[in-house]
Order: structure tokens, then sequence, then C-alpha cells
């Protein structure tokens, strides 16, 4: 891990509502999971699978790793979480 770059104010916004919208994905699907579908066979797996890589990402983003290779930087960033997160919840809850 390279060294840690505390940021501004915006950083540790981002930081704070990354890890807010992973927990709150958590707190859905453990707590109420009902409400993405009624069953195993009508669950939307693809977005489903959108919207955990989103969550994934959002936690490493959130807790403040941040990795030293460059596309990992990106990958973990909340430039491709919060689009693959909004994209994940589109499809599985308003589709």
């Amino acid at each position: 891990m390279s060294k840690e770059k505390t940021g501004g104010l915006a950083a540790r916004l981002a930081r704070v509502a990354s890890l807010a919208a992973a927990c709150a994905i958590v707190a859905v699907i453990v707590l109420y999971p009902r409400l993405i579908a009624a069953d195993a066979a009508s669950v939307p797996h693809g977005f489903l699978a959108l919207l955990l890589m989103g969550m994934s990402a959002a936690w490493v983003h959130g807790f403040g790793f941040v990795p030293e290779r460059r596309v990992l930087r990106v990958v973990f960033s909340p430039l491709v979480a919060w689009p693959l997160i909004a994209l994940g919840l589109w499809g599985v809850f308003l589709r």
C-alpha cells in the first residue's frame, strides 16, 4: 500500500459516502433479502452482480485503502464504484 493520502474535505466526504452506500446495501441484502426478489428464481443475477461489485469497490474506497497500481486505484475509486452501484440499483429495484 502506498502512503495514504489524507486528502481534503471532499475526499473524506467521498469516503464517507462510499462507506455509507456499502453499509446500506449490505443491510438491505442481509436483513431483508425479499426486497430483491420473492424467490431465488426471480433474482436479477446480472444486475445484482454489478451491485455487489460496486459495493465491494465502495468498501475498499470507504476504508481508505489506496493501491499502488494505477489500474487498481481506478477500479477501487468512486468513479467506478458509484456508477456500478447506481446501475445495479436500477436493475434490481427499478427495472
